[in-house]
């Protein structure tokens, strides 16, 4: 039989069953926990990435109008 210690030092026997159950409970508050954490990176990824497609939008317009604007000065200037 396993002995589990207490506060102050003097081991005490447990049940493998009492044991077993609460270290399962444990485990699967952490899972839980650790499922919505992942999930809330997820979010945050997700919503990164759709505030950076709209920037990176917003950057490719621009360029495209001033390589236009570009192009047109260096064929008025060429005339």
């Amino acid at each position: 039989m396993k002995m589990q210690r207490t506060g102050h030092g003097a081991p005490r026997p447990r049940s493998p069953e009492v044991g077993s159950e609460q270290r399962l409970q444990t485990l699967q508050k952490r899972v839980e926990r650790l499922e919505m954490e992942l999930e809330g990176l997820q979010d945050a990824l997700y919503r990164h990435e759709v505030l950076q497609d709209r920037s990176n939008g917003k950057l490719l317009r621009r360029t495209e109008q001033i390589a236009r604007d570009v192009s047109r000065d260096a064929g008025r200037r060429l005339l």
